[in-house]
Order: C-alpha cells, then sequence, then structure tokens
C-alpha cells in the first residue's frame, strides 16, 4: 500500500514538472508582427526608407515597448522596411512573448491606433503550415541594395530590419512555396538561413474605419478574458514615478 502510495506521489509530482515546463515553454515562445504607420499609398522605396526615421514610426515604436507592462511581458520593436514586387513602406517589427491571443492583442492596439487596414503576424508552432525564414547576411548592406538583390532573387514580399551591426531580413511564407527563390536569396546574399513553422494571419479589413472595428472586437474580447491589466509603461512612470525609478536602479 505504501508503494502504491509512492508511486503515486511521484505520478503527481512528475506531472506538475511536465505541466509547468510545458507552461514555461509556451509563455517563452518567440512571436513576430509587423504594424506599418503608413496611410498613404503607392509609396516610392525611398519614401519608405525616409519614413523609417520619421515622428509617425518613432511613435509606433514607443507605443509597442509601452505595451510591454499591460501584457506583462517584454516587447522588442525594430523600425523596418516592408518591401514587395510592387511597393514599400516603412514599418515596425515587434517581438512578445507569449500566446497567440496576447500577440493579436498588442497588434490590434497598434493597428487601430495606427489607423490601418491590415497587420501580420507569425506565432511558432511545432508542426504548423506556415514557415518564417531569417536571412542574415554576412556583410552589411544599404536598403535599396538588399531590395534589389531580394527581388532578383524572386522574393515577392520581405520585411528587412536594420541594426546596429548586422541586418535581419524576415519572409513568412504562407503557402509553402518560396524556399528555392529564398535559398537563391541566401546564396547571392551569403545570408545564414533559419525557418521556422507556425501559423500567421493577415488580418484586417480593406477599409479602415472597419479594420478600427475588428482591431476593437479583438481589443475587447482579450480585454474581457483578461480583467484589470495594468496601464501602459509611460502612464506607470507617470502615476508611480518612485516606484519605476527603483525597478531601473
Amino acid at each position: 500500500m505504501l508503494s502504491l502510495q509512492v508511486n503515486a506521489n511521484f505520478l503527481r509530482s512528475l506531472l506538475l514538472v511536465l505541466l509547468v515546463g510545458w507552461t514555461s515553454v509556451v509563455s517563452a515562445q518567440q512571436n513576430y508582427g509587423i504594424v506599418s504607420p503608413n496611410t498613404k499609398t503607392d509609396l516610392k522605396l525611398a519614401d519608405a526608407i525616409a519614413g523609417m526615421n520619421s515622428a509617425e514610426e518613432s511613435k509606433l515604436l514607443k507605443q509597442a515597448i509601452n505595451l510591454s507592462c499591460v501584457v506583462r511581458s517584454r516587447i522588442r520593436a525594430f523600425r523596418a522596411l516592408g518591401s514587395w514586387s510592387d511597393g514599400a513602406e516603412h514599418s515596425v517589427l515587434v517581438r512578445v512573448r507569449g500566446d497567440e491571443a496576447t500577440l493579436r492583442y498588442v497588434l490590434s492596439r497598434m493597428g487601430r491606433d495606427a489607423e490601418q487596414k491590415y497587420v501580420i503576424y507569425f506565432h511558432p508552432v511545432p508542426g504548423g503550415k506556415v514557415d518564417l525564414y531569417t536571412l542574415r547576411p554576412r556583410a552589411r548592406r544599404n536598403l535599396v541594395a538588399l531590395t534589389a538583390e531580394l527581388e532578383r532573387a524572386g522574393i515577392p514580399f520581405s520585411t528587412i530590419v536594420p541594426l546596429r551591426e548586422a541586418t535581419a531580413i524576415y519572409i513568412i511564407d504562407l503557402d509553402r512555396d518560396l524556399r528555392p527563390q529564398i535559398m537563391n536569396a541566401a546564396q547571392r546574399l551569403r545570408a545564414r538561413v533559419t525557418q521556422e513553422p507556425g501559423t500567421a494571419k493577415l488580418f484586417g479589413e480593406d477599409e479602415r474605419d472597419k479594420a478600427k472595428l475588428k482591431f476593437e472586437q479583438e481589443i475587447k474580447d482579450y480585454e474581457t478574458s483578461n480583467p484589470n491589466l495594468p496601464p501602459t509603461c509611460d502612464v506607470q512612470r507617470k502615476v508611480f514615478p518612485a516606484k519605476a525609478q527603483r525597478r531601473k536602479v
């Protein structure tokens, strides 16, 4: 009888360890989202690159980072260039740790406030039907040269993130038919390539008013399921300056 009790306790402990471990893996997932502050049409590549240093771009970057305190998870945001075969626009790429619902909430708040029609995201899932490719060229190149090289390789759309000492290129392969072109681009750019399966979603509406309603519904659903969310980081710093200062120390 004692042996059975010990085995039962052991199994319960093992189950708890596995559950905690699985929860940690889920909460640590690195999600990617892309939102643009641009509301103009037919933007030229030069204008899109210039827009990466615009006030609207900086505002969207700050909003993403300030939402970290709301979802209680660190959000990293980067200036980015969204490029496709017949256009381009300045964008913000965000990395969010958490579940898919949290990612959609963050992007919905950003998309609504930036008056966007659509936002797009990638959520890693083992065995997912979509792939995210990340290319990291060995040599740093300017954005015009990079977009031209990607276009010559047959890449129809990409998001380029220029970092301080390197560049990252993100390509969401929705239909899993771009691998030959991506490998071609990697060879041209002498880039390291990583591939990750998951799910991806382009969500919003063709009209801004309808897109706003869709984003607001997404926000409402999340806040109903997660009541009493804390305010954004900038609001917390204003209301509790001493506490914010202690956190910095």
